[in-house]
């Protein structure tokens, strides 16, 4: 009799209840109701090791403390850290069918290999942003040495991974190239019962003093990759409009110098870190939600999670960089791309939806419709459930799979 058991390895899982990316709570859940027994290894900010159950999945919670304004050499630590740990967790769970592991960041791919090479596993790996070759072009990591040893462990990590997932179709198509065999693509995905269109609450306007005004919010971490200088100097040349405010929603390294920047714009708010129902109640009230990163060309192959929930609730999606999610919501008209350098250009593009609010209500019922026809989670539950089905040829389980 062929094991059920799966073995989720994903640092930073979360619950509905605490917020942040649940894509691995979906996904796992998915795989309990089909029928699998799942164990999840992650990590808490808790000095002991929990097992708990959570709905249905077992969930390893391994102590190791993150924080998201950590530095790069404490980040780097973490990392390690987590790897060394889950190994010897992985290890002793017994009749184990797959594994599966999700990055970032790339050093998970040595869980994947510890269970392959010691316990004859195979593993599947999820792959959310393309390392090394995002922290090369932020400026990490410039030792040449260095960066031929990653990009060679990248490579060891795709060929001896069972099956390899991508976020976006830009990851599928970049590892295909670059390995030379079927890579899936199985999106982030848009929570389209929990997100919803709404009419705006009068009594969450005055909490967060929006009444009469289109609000524009930035929701996520506040690190230096997602460059949110760009959302303030836009804030900065629409000082003296009393029609917008701006809503940043999060917490991380940057909080400090972004207040320190926002120093006497009246119009723009920080909420701090929100759950998802807290979330759910900035949305109901916002009209753009602004997606901003680094302007690298590694980022423009990202599948960031806010912009699923953006869509399911129906919001005018911007974002500041190029690349397929920008050609996305352009081509479906739910949303624009605004230079990060020009930030008078948000506001013209904006000026459109301001003077024709019909353009923007369609724009919200655009959005909507894309997250309901392809980003779904039943729709991609569906999808990652096929992947372990072992009993048919991999071609079969998953029309997504594409050649080189």
């Amino acid at each position: 009799m062929i094991s059920k058991k799966i073995v989720y390895v994903y640092q930073f899982f979360k619950t509905p209840e605490q917020g942040g990316i649940i894509r691995s709570y979906y996904l796992s859940r998915a795989l309990a109701d089909a029928g699998y027994e799942v164990e999840i290894i992650t990590s808490h900010n808790e000095n002991a090791y929990e097992v708990k159950q959570v709905e249905g999945l077992t969930v390893h919670y391994l102590p190791l403390h993150y924080q998201q304004d950590y530095g790069t050499l404490r980040r780097l630590y973490v990392y390690l850290a987590f790897v060394i740990k889950a190994i010897v967790c992985a290890l002793r769970i017994k009749q184990v069918h797959r594994c599966y592991i999700a990055s970032v960041p790339l050093s998970v791919g040595f869980i994947g290999l510890a269970m392959k090479w010691l316990r004859g596993i195979p593993y599947y790996f999820e792959v959310g942003d393309l390392w090394p070759r995002t922290p090369i072009e932020m400026g990490y990591f410039k030792n040449r040495w260095l960066q031929k040893l990653l990009y060679r462990l990248e490579h060891l990590f795709y060929q001896q991974a069972e099956k390899i997932i991508g976020l976006s179709p830009a990851i599928q198509s970049d590892i295909a190239q670059r390995v030379n065999r079927p890579v899936a693509y199985i999106s982030n995905i848009a929570d389209c019962e929990f997100y919803r269109p709404q009419d705006k609450n009068p009594a969450l306007q005055h909490r967060w003093n929006t009444k009469g005004q289109t609000v524009i919010t930035y929701f996520g971490s506040l690190g230096k990759v997602v460059a949110l200088d760009a959302l303030l100097d836009i804030a900065r040349v629409a000082q003296n409009r009393k029609d917008l405010r701006f809503l940043i929603v999060g917490a991380g390294s940057e909080l400090a110098h972004l207040k320190e920047k926002a120093y006497g714009l009246h119009q723009v708010a920080f909420v701090g870190h929100v759950n998802k129902t807290e979330l759910r109640d900035i949305l109901s009230i916002t009209d753009v939600a602004y997606l901003s990163y680094l302007n690298v060309p590694a980022l423009g192959t990202n599948a960031p999670n806010k912009l699923f929930e953006a869509l399911a609730a129906g919001k005018l999606c911007v974002i500041n960089i190029r690349g397929w999610h920008c050609e996305m919501i352009e081509k479906e008209g739910c949303g624009f791309y605004a230079d990060q350098t020009r930030p008078q250009e948000f506001l013209d593009k904006l000026e459109l939806y301001l003077q024709q609010p019909q353009a923007l209500q369609q724009a919200s019922e655009k959005a909507r419709r894309l997250a309901e026809t392809h980003f779904s989670r039943q729709k991609l539950a569906a999808e990652f459930v096929a992947l372990f089905d072992v009993e048919e040829p991999m071609r079969q389980r998953n029309p997504s799979l594409v050649n080189s």
